[in-house]
């Protein structure tokens, strides 16, 4: 069959007897040559209503006189029916780029099975994943490394098989290499096998394989060995028999590089974690055992290690527990991993969540799960005799002072204020437009000077024209009119604008002369006084500065005083604040703990933004054991600086700062909000500028949308600025319990240990009602509260 295909071209013949009896095995055979190295693809058609029992395929690359490579294929397969009558299997196809051959059809006749049927035995041996198989696969299954694949060989037997074996047949597994494998129960007899439940019985050998190592893994063909007797007889002697499957191929590869976490140490599935503590509490320096179970599907057997970081206790690796669950589909389980903690500080303390990254081939993506954290009192102590010589060193300071952090712009009224300013230009422009439509156009103040002219007759004349006199100056110098009313000042001001001497002097004398019309009660201006205010305001407007250039030495100067005189403030404030944060540090190098700790409330007495002071004035009562001191002092610094990473990891020395906690920080500067909400609002203001709109069609949809998100970025800020702020926020003094009411004798509720941070929702006397995370609330005195948002020597008493 394989001599007739021609070389040079895709071609492609099928072969298959044209009668078999029903229930008896169809052997058809599928040849496809090819030119080069590369395998076409077989497109199998349906082969209802046979069934297909077994599939196999063989490649051969080979090469004429000429050297051209040439691949030829060859499909086998197994079919069966117990249904009889004449059938037509259609055209194979295969394909290689862009060729394409087809076989003739098939026709084959199914006649009854004779009653003497011939003993039949078939094997196949199959791999997929999750327990999806496909009959006609014959590319190998692609798996990730440490992916479960199930290995499924099936052996079917015919009745005369089942009525002639006197004992089961052996079954002898292939060795598996480079990959660990697990017997899945369940497999045995089954007494279907597709649609030919009628013809064959089915046994059912099946392993979940886990690879190893990435590449191209072969699994041997398995053996099966069974006897049947040579006649009819009880005492006729056994013939052996023995079969053989196909080889099964799994290709795996590693778990893809990009988004792999830096944690990722291997696991392949999906897990959960949980933490328990082997007991509630415990003493300084004595162990416990803290245990981190990992459940999950996958390859449960070689699970890496969680991550687990106790700051305040050292963690020492223990023992390890595997329990596989092998009758799950997929195969799944628990590993549980210990650590051996010795603390060595005292207080309530959470054991901080374990982390575990892992890689999903369901879903194909890095997954990372943490377990919940789990509370733990300590109680005082001493380490091991044999450290009791020992003494842990104190925690860093920070041996660098950066002065205050600058108050947030919201606390500037000059942010406000230009905020403000911003949509002014929009605005008067809108209102322009405005006029411009009904006919209505503004009045200059040269035209004013011209209006009252006319009515300059009388006292009143006199007050009129001199206002829009003055108001015209006023508005061309671009100061207030009530500078002029000094004798002199309008000449002086005049000539600081660079008007000359001639000018300066006849619009002094003007101002003079209308002064002494309007207010003398009696008097007139003169007959040409408006005149001369006309030509005087006109022959001013040309002769001044351009409005850019006028002088204002003294509101320069002015500011220049108030600069000097805050940045002279500051200095003075920061020197003395460096000195005492200097001496601070030194003390505390030199262990002179008290020392230390008073310069550091010395700091931030002088400098209450101080992160550097306060930071280390937490340090400093942390060593000293004031666990309330030090909760202040680092909450305050974290307050100031949201992105210390140090005072963060401090806190979580003595609680965890969960996102529940009523004194935890966003990661977030809350400049940045307003700053970004101060670009939102440039923005909607210039969207809505008309200017700017006639040019740009789109202008105008934003405008709205822009202001909403500024509005909503603000309001965003100053629930970050109370929440950074830390109102209403305070630090438990001593170990206490809440009570339902504000009286002693009440009913107890939670316990509340030392250094936990509470937010009081209101005060009743001597009581304050008070919420924690987790759900807890209640009423506790008020003298057992430290404020967060206090003087700075609250609680560090």
């Amino acid at each position: 069959m394989i001599g007739v295909l021609l070389i040079a071209q895709l071609a492609m013949v099928a072969h298959a007897a044209d009668t078999v009896g029903a229930c008896e095995p169809l052997d058809v055979s599928v040849a496809v040559s090819a030119p080069g190295s590369s395998l076409p693809r077989l497109v199998a058609p349906s082969f209802g209503p046979f069934d297909v029992m077994r599939s196999a395929v063989m490649p051969h690359v080979e090469r004429d006189s000429r050297a051209v490579p040439s691949v030829t294929v060859e499909y086998r397969y197994v079919l069966v029916t117990d249904r009889v009558g004449e059938y037509t299997i259609p055209p194979f196809e295969a394909r290689l780029g862009s060729a394409a051959a087809r076989t003739a059809p098939l026709h084959v006749r199914v006649v009854p099975a004779p009653a003497d049927a011939t003993p039949t035995v078939i094997t196949r041996a199959r791999i997929g994943t999750l327990g999806r198989y496909d009959a006609r696969l014959t590319a190998p299954e692609t798996v990730y490394v440490g992916q479960q694949a199930d290995y499924t060989v099936t052996v079917f037997l015919n009745a005369a098989v089942r009525n002639r074996l006197r004992r089961n047949p052996t079954f002898y597994p292939p060795d598996m290499q480079s990959m660990l494998a697990y017997d899945v129960p369940g497999a045995g007899s089954e007494q279907h096998a597709g649609g030919a439940s009628s013809c064959f019985d089915a046994l059912v050998y099946r392993r979940a394989l886990f690879p190893l190592q990435a590449g191209r893994l072969v699994i041997p063909p398995a053996q099966l060995t069974y006897s049947l007797p040579s006649g009819a007889s009880f005492f006729s002697h056994e013939v052996s028999h023995e079969l053989q499957t196909d080889s099964a191929v799994i290709v795996a590869v590693d778990p893809p590089a990009a988004g792999r976490p830096a944690e990722f140490d291997g696991a392949v599935g999906r897990f959960r974690l949980e933490t328990r503590v082997a007991a509630a509490g415990g003493r300084v320096g004595d162990p416990l055992t803290v245990t981190v179970r990992v459940t999950g599907t996958g390859n449960v057997k070689l699970l890496p290690r969680p991550h687990l970081d106790v700051p305040w206790a050292t963690a020492v690796p223990s023992d390890e527990r595997v329990h596989v669950d092998s009758g799950a589909a997929p195969i799944g389980g628990t590993k549980a991993f210990d650590w051996i903690l010795t603390p060595r500080i005292a207080g309530e303390l959470d054991v901080p969540p374990a982390t575990y990254a892992y890689f999903d081939p369901a879903t194909r993506r890095y997954e990372t799960t943490r377990s919940s954290a789990a509370s733990v009192r300590i109680a005082p102590g001493t380490l091991a005799a044999l450290d009791t010589s020992r003494q842990e060193p104190p925690l860093a300071v920070r041996t660098f002072y950066d002065g205050q952090t600058g108050a947030p712009l919201s606390s500037h009224p000059v942010f406000w204020l230009a905020l403000a300013l911003v949509p002014l230009p929009a605005l008067r422009a809108r209102w322009r437009d405005r006029r411009r439509g009904r006919g209505i156009r503004a009045v200059t103040p040269i035209e004013r000077v011209e209006a009252a002219r006319t009515a300059a007759t009388g006292p009143a004349g006199a007050r009129m024209l001199r206002r829009a006199y003055v108001n015209a100056l006023a508005d061309r110098l671009g100061i207030e009119a009530e500078a002029f009313t000094t004798a002199g000042e309008l000449r002086r001001t005049l000539r600081r604008a660079g008007v000359s001497v001639a000018t300066a002097g006849d619009a002094e004398a003007l101002l003079r002369a209308l002064d002494a019309a309007a207010f003398s009660g009696a008097g007139a201006p003169a007959p040409d006084a408006g005149a001369t205010a006309v030509a005087l305001v006109r022959r001013i407007d040309g002769e001044a500065l351009p409005r850019r250039e006028l002088p204002f030495r003294f509101i320069a100067l002015a500011l220049m005083l108030a600069v000097g005189a805050g940045g002279t403030l500051h200095a003075l404030q920061g020197a003395t604040a460096a000195d005492a944060f200097s001496g601070g540090v030194v003390a505390y190098q030199e262990h002179d703990f008290a020392g230390a700790r008073d310069a550091f409330a010395r700091v931030v007495a002088v400098a209450p933004r101080a992160a550097d002071g306060w930071m280390n004035l937490g340090t400093v009562s942390w060593t000293m054991h004031d666990t309330v001191g030090a909760v202040l002092g680092w909450r305050r610094a974290l307050g100031l600086q949201p992105l210390a990473g140090d005072a963060r990891n401090r806190l979580g020395l003595v609680h965890g700062l969960r996102v529940s906690s009523p004194g935890y920080v966003p990661p977030i500067p809350v400049n940045a909000l307003l700053l970004l909400m101060a670009a939102c609002w440039l923005a909607a203001s210039v969207a809505w500028h008309p200017s700017f709109a006639r040019r740009r069609a789109w202008a105008h949809a934003w405008a709205g949308p822009l202001a909403g998100a500024a509005a909503v970025l603000g309001l965003g800020a100053i629930a970050l600025g109370g929440r950074l702020a830390a109102r209403d926020v305070a630090v438990v003094r001593t170990n206490t319990t809440l009570s339902t009411d504000p009286a002693f004798g009440a009913d107890q509720g939670s316990t509340v240990v030392t250094g936990e941070m509470v937010r009081v929702l209101n005060q009743q006397g001597a009581w304050n009602r008070v919420r924690l995370d987790g759900g807890r609330q209640g009423w506790m005195p008020a003298m057992r509260l430290a404020p967060l948002d206090g003087s700075p020597a609250s609680g560090l008493d």
